[in-house]
């Protein structure tokens, strides 16, 4: 089970808007579902923006100095927010636990690979700026 898995999407929401969700709670799931209940709220750049923000006070409340090697990512937030939007637009679930339950191939932290290099993906630049897959294209939304 995973630290975020004890948390329902209102728990989730409170948590990470709040600032209060835990490092150990800040898994890949809880990222997939933070993206999925941004897109439950704003489209889809709306949610980027809302959660890139969001992600950085987040990591500043976990200690994270935000440099070129670590802290938030641009181009893989993105990535996940359009990967998420895709597969919410093929099944409709009523919470993230749900549709990640629904969703498995988004469990697996190398599906931006299918898409990006990881030479191109796992820059600096990358990380500060939204970078094109170099790979195959993004889900058309």
């Amino acid at each position: 089970m995973d630290a975020s898995d004890g948390l329902d999407d209102a728990a989730l929401w409170a948590a990470f808007t709040g600032k209060t969700l835990t490092h150990a709670q800040w898994t890949h799931r809880a990222h997939l579902r933070v993206a999925w209940l941004h897109l439950s709220r704003w489209s889809l750049d709306e949610a980027h923006l809302r959660m890139r923000a969001a992600i950085i006070r987040l990591n500043e409340v976990h200690g994270l100095e935000e440099t070129p090697a670590r802290g938030y990512f641009e181009t893989l937030t993105r990535v996940w927010l359009v990967l998420v939007a895709a597969a919410r637009r093929e099944r409709a679930c009523e919470s993230s636990l749900a549709f990640l339950d629904a969703s498995p191939s988004l469990l697996d932290r190398e599906a931006p690979l299918r898409f990006y290099s990881r030479e191109r993906l796992m820059t600096a630049h990358a990380r500060s700026v939204w970078v094109a897959p170099d790979r195959a294209p993004l889900p058309e939304l």
